[in-house]
């Protein structure tokens, strides 16, 4: 906040000093719209810098409650008939083009689905013919059910991204060591589908990755909503646990909602076990070492004891963090040099033009 007011001194302050030399052509109605113009153009660009930083996504989870075929109609307007016009006469003679509007009848098809969390819409047809009516349903629609679970990226403003060293300072290269064995973020595909389970190095049967898979998806469907989580499992065979701060630290400590579960492997016996939320955990401790702890007395891995496990631990423990408790670091954010430079720009040329065009054109509203 403090650049942003030093960065608007000058605006504020030029147009008094373009009074004085300027005082016949430059009046106090020009000198109010120039600061206004020039402060709110300049304020917008150091706002945006900060929401471009600070964006980011989550995933909400819940189910489909119903899909749709939807049959659309509506009216296109476009000029028809037109035709030049001459009028005057002599030296004062002029043409120009005249036309009628017409309108046009347009046919429309959208396929979409409604769930718990958010509409879905999978595909759109617009056409002037109604035979677009007839088009087949896509593939993507007719394996739409009912009452599967559905996920969806959600925007939110995430202070911890904008400014990553307040938390994540990989002082130990942990990122060099694994670098080949961090995973991409999972993303949602299809819409509304998302496969939570991360497979690094290992080898799970395909059932066993499924049934996981799917159980905890399943499990989200209402855990989802009541408690605002989002798991990812992540599978490995890497033997050394500090696997799991590298992955933190790529990750930037994953997403507000996340709880990502490490588990080490050989073969498919469990070897050791880990916990990742948002902010190092904060506010959920306890959570942190049930879930640990109880993730490794499992053994091995088997979907029909580890999915209810997690899910009875994530109800009983696990704790939203908020983002609120981290807003102490807006005034951490450092604007990237571009931003800086369109800032200065606007600021100092954009004051330095707007007096020269007042100088120009008079701007008088209370006398026109």
């Amino acid at each position: 906040m403090e650049g942003l007011l030093l960065l608007l001194f000058f605006p504020i302050a030029w147009p008094f000093i373009a009074k004085r030399i300027w005082h016949t052509t430059i009046n106090w109605q020009e000198m109010g719209l120039q600061i206004f113009i020039v402060v709110a153009a300049t304020t917008l660009v150091w706002q945006l810098r900060t929401y471009g930083q600070t964006h980011d996504t989550e995933i909400w989870n819940g189910s489909v409650v119903s899909k749709k075929r939807d049959h659309g109609h509506y009216l296109s307007s476009y000029a028809c008939n037109c035709r030049t016009v001459t009028s005057g006469s002599g030296s004062h003679q002029t043409t120009s083009t005249e036309c009628d509007t017409c309108y046009e009848d347009h046919y429309t098809v959208t396929w979409s689905a409604e769930t718990t969390v958010g509409s879905v819409r999978f595909a759109h047809r617009d056409s002037t013919s109604r035979s677009v009516y007839n088009l087949p349903d896509p593939e993507i629609y007719k394996r739409c059910v009912r009452g599967e679970p559905a996920s969806i990226e959600r925007g939110y403003i995430n202070y911890v991204k904008a400014v990553p060293e307040s938390l994540f300072n990989d002082k130990n290269s942990l990122a060099e060591t694994f670098k080949d064995a961090i995973p991409k973020y999972p993303r949602v595909y299809d819409f509304y589908r998302i496969d939570r389970v991360i497979e690094m190095g290992t080898n799970l049967p395909k059932l066993v990755h499924t049934q996981i898979n799917n159980g905890l998806s399943e499990t989200l469907k209402n855990l989802g909503a009541e408690k605002q989580v989002n798991i990812i499992v992540i599978f490995t065979s890497i033997t050394d646990p500090n696997y799991r701060y590298a992955v933190e630290n790529a990750w930037l400590g994953g997403k507000k909602n996340d709880v990502v579960l490490f588990i080490g492997l050989l073969d498919t016996q469990i070897i050791w076990s880990d916990v990742m939320t948002w902010a190092r955990n904060s506010g959920n401790e306890l959570f942190h070492v049930k879930m640990r702890d109880g993730l490794k007395a499992l053994r091995t891995v088997d979907a029909a004891t580890m999915v209810p496990f997690i899910s009875e631990t994530v109800t009983k423990h696990y704790t939203r963090p908020k983002m609120k408790d981290f807003e102490y670091l807006k005034d951490a954010i450092e604007p990237p040099v571009w931003v800086i430079i369109i800032a200065v720009m606007l600021a100092t040329l954009g004051s330095i033009g707007l007096t020269f065009v007042f100088h120009r054109v008079d701007i008088n509203f209370l006398n026109r």
